[in-house]
């Protein structure tokens, strides 16, 4: 078997919270809702009565929980952006426009708490040096574009083919039809793919089922056996570790 293509997921396998943070911060930063109230742009534009707690309610209420409730659900995400486009108006009294939701996502977004593996970089640069279609697939609560401006800022972008996002497919992991957008996009055979990813259920489960091989960085100490039914193709303990997986399948 030679493969042809490397899916990664992003959160604790190409980056990494910089702190210990409670899980809400990895969905949005909660502590930058106050600087809304002192934005020039838009806190004239904020309704009567709007403060600190009518805006982390309104981020918990409309954003926060809603995708939390799909995501032990149904799989489905609700799509940060188009939610943020028509529910703004509740604590804004101006025309609702993407201007106003890009300016918005500066104080809320999570990617600033998160930092590129320093061995994700040299990885995945030898990954694309070898000619394999590379892609990162991931849940992501708010839209897709943050954390391409993060992988951006660290130059891993370019040697990225594709960044599909799950706010911007409208699918979370372990949903088949994420997967599938990745799938479409690369041209290849399921079975010419590694997924990599550190969650068991989404990741590993999500991806053997839609014919990709797993290899499966456990880096959230997961137990092994919840893996004991279905076993990923590959274990690794550091991202270091994918180079040799590849070289074993003729990449």
């Amino acid at each position: 078997m030679t493969i042809h293509g490397i899916f990664f997921d992003f959160g604790f396998v190409i980056g990494y919270p910089r702190v210990p943070l409670d899980r809400r911060y990895f969905y949005l930063d909660w502590d930058g809702i106050e600087r809304i109230l002192h934005d020039p742009v838009l806190a004239p534009h904020l309704r009567p009565g709007v403060h600190s707690a009518t805006l982390e309610a309104f981020f918990d209420q409309e954003l926060y929980r809603v995708f939390v409730g799909h995501e032990q659900t149904d799989g489905i995400d609700p799509r940060s952006n188009d939610l943020l486009l028509n529910k703004l108006h509740l604590i804004f009294d101006c025309p609702i426009t993407q201007r106003v939701v890009d300016r918005l996502l500066i104080h809320i977004d999570t990617m600033k708490y998160f930092s590129i593996d320093p061995r994700a970089g040299p990885i995945v640069t030898e990954c694309k040096r070898k000619n394999l279609y590379l892609a990162v697939v991931s849940n992501m609560l708010l839209p897709g574009a943050l954390l391409q401006n993060k992988l951006h800022a660290a130059g891993l972008l370019a040697c990225f083919d594709t960044v599909v996002i799950s706010s911007n497919v409208g699918y979370l992991k372990p949903r088949p039809e994420i997967f599938q957008c990745a799938i479409q996009h690369s041209g290849l055979d399921p079975g010419d793919i590694l997924f990599v990813g550190d969650t068991y259920h989404q990741d590993i489960i999500g991806a053997k089922r839609v014919g990709l091989k797993t290899v499966w960085l456990n880096t959230r100490h997961e137990s092994p056996e919840i893996a004991a039914e279905h076993q990923p193709d590959y274990e690794i303990a550091t991202l270091s570790e994918l180079l040799d997986v590849s070289n074993r399948l003729g990449a």
